[in-house]
């Protein structure tokens, strides 16, 4: 008994392969995707935490020179300088 094996036998053979590499291209990927998504939710997580750090001191030192302006402001307000006569008086 001889076995002939056709061109078209080869192609489908080759069809098979490519379909089934692909799937596992495809199943990769799915992979990949969800660990990126879970890569950029923790950058996010990340940034949010380095912004809270770095606007704490500023929101803080915004709010102090505020007050100072408010309160330099109310004195400046309150107290106006009077000036003094340089006439004498006879």
């Amino acid at each position: 008994m001889e076995t002939v094996v056709t061109s078209g036998d080869i192609l489908t053979y080759l069809k098979i392969t490519v379909a089934v590499l692909l799937v596992v291209v495809l199943y990769h990927l799915l992979f990949i995707t969800v660990d990126l998504r879970k890569v950029l939710r923790r950058i996010e997580s990340i940034t949010k935490e380095v912004e809270n750090i770095i606007m704490k001191p500023i929101s803080a030192a915004d709010q102090i020179l505020e007050a100072i302006l408010g309160f330099v402001e109310n004195q400046s307000k309150e107290k106006p300088k009077k000036k003094k006569s340089t006439k004498k008086k006879k």
